[in-house]
């Protein structure tokens, strides 16, 4: 793929595989200094930032455009004294299904300092081996939790999906609401330190304006790069037709969701019982989560690794995508499901309908809403036209939002701009 006068191969990474389309050019280069600038991206390691990491560890080969990249992924390469030092932080002193009393012990707290002093510590270790860096990059603002001092002193930048106001929000009392205030605190002395932050969302950016109004640290609203290459932009008319050569086609809707409960799957199968789905259509359930009672017409799948021809298979195979969540920051799937052509049902909050254009790339129901959900089942399973309009649709949006080759141009301007203050 050529970046400017940067070039690189298709190369296996650790999380996946990034392919880019031969000959794809950016229209404006960004101008490079005459030495380049050492930025260090720290990144936590947990659920979907391993994809961000795999982003990096593809796009900032060498010294590309100006930049030189090293990363450090907090979970990985773990030694006893970390793994030790995770388990006391980390450990539950209160049980975590006391909802009365949720989060007495400052979990949420303690597992975010954690992460921030494995980061700190992993600085360190590394820039002793390497020497400083001009710029870090911290993925997401948790692993700069120990480092407020060294942010003063080099410039940073802080990536974020959303504030605190997502867990403050489904906290069940008033006194579990209070227990985040650490939390609230802490991200402000980050934000405030940060040269530079990097939303994810409006909504995320608009949420950290209104709850810190005194912070003058400017923010960049830059999506989220998305694996555009591992889903072919045919595949919507592909089903089209499929779904065209039979008449008694049952379309294959597709949920994938590890937390069972929070991304809304109980809410997806009573839906599916009551609007008596299975007559009409197959649903495939991917999630780790046990499930007690599977209804009829549907299949749980286990054990699929992103990035993996089953994986693949997954979303070529499907029809529908949806993922009626009760809880989401932004929701990195909906942009996979766009970019495999699939319509998209997903619930009407938080950053989803920046990702989800409602009518025309899919549906968005309300949180907890079974019958908005059943009435949108209904819609894309009876018609292939509006499937393949959706989806089309939707290929279109995460083709211009989603860009991995537009997003790392974007990230590289962020970076040479930051060393400068």
């Amino acid at each position: 793929m050529q970046f400017g006068s940067w070039r690189f191969e298709v190369c296996s990474l650790k999380f996946g595989v990034w392919r880019c389309p031969p000959g794809d050019r950016l229209s404006s280069p960004v101008t490079a200094p005459q030495k380049p600038v050492r930025a260090l991206f720290i990144n936590g390691g947990i659920l979907g930032l391993k994809t961000f990491a795999s982003f990096v560890e593809q796009a900032f080969v060498g010294d590309c455009d100006g930049v030189r990249a090293s990363q450090i992924v907090l979970t990985s390469d773990l030694t006893l004294a970390e793994r030790a030092a995770r388990r006391v932080l980390c450990a539950h002193f209160w049980p975590g299904d006391a909802t009365t009393f949720r989060n007495a012990d400052l979990h949420r707290f303690r597992a975010e300092w954690h992460a921030g002093l494995l980061a700190r510590r992993r600085i360190r270790r590394l820039e002793r081996a390497e020497g400083a860096f001009d710029v870090l990059h911290f993925h997401r603002q948790a692993t700069a939790y120990a480092s407020l001092d060294r942010m003063r002193r080099t410039p940073s930048i802080v990536s974020i999906d959303c504030t605190q106001r997502c867990v403050i929000e489904a906290a069940s009392t008033p006194f579990e609401r209070a227990t985040y205030r650490p939390n609230v605190v802490r991200d402000g002395e980050m934000f405030r330190a940060a040269a530079l932050i990097v939303s994810t969302s409006e909504w995320a950016a608009n949420c950290l304006r209104e709850e810190y109004p005194d912070c003058a640290t400017p923010i960049d609203v830059l999506g989220h790069p998305v694996h555009l290459a591992a889903f072919d932009p045919a595949w919507a008319h592909e089903r089209y037709l499929r779904a065209g050569g039979a008449a008694d086609y049952q379309p294959r809707v597709l949920f994938v969701g590890g937390d069972f409960a929070r991304k809304g799957g109980y809410d997806l199968l009573e839906a599916w019982t009551e609007g008596q789905f299975a007559s009409r259509a197959r649903l495939d359930v991917v999630t780790a989560h046990p499930i007690d009672r599977v209804p009829e017409g549907v299949r749980v799948r286990i054990g699929i690794t992103a990035h993996s021809a089953e994986w693949i298979a997954m979303w070529r195979d499907a029809d529908v995508f949806v993922l009626p969540t009760r809880d989401e920051a932004f929701g990195l799937v909906y942009q996979e499901a766009a970019a495999a052509g699939l319509p998209v049902i997903g619930t009407r909050i938080n950053a989803v309908p920046e990702l989800v254009d409602d009518g025309r790339s899919g549906l968005l129901v309300a949180r907890g809403a079974r019958a908005e959900l059943i009435r949108a089942l209904d819609e894309l399973i009876a018609s292939r036209e509006r499937r393949l309009e959706m989806g089309r649709r939707g290929r279109e949006s995460v083709e211009s939002t989603g860009d991995p080759a537009v997003y790392r141009q974007q990230l590289v301007a962020a970076i040479l701009r930051v060393a400068k203050t």
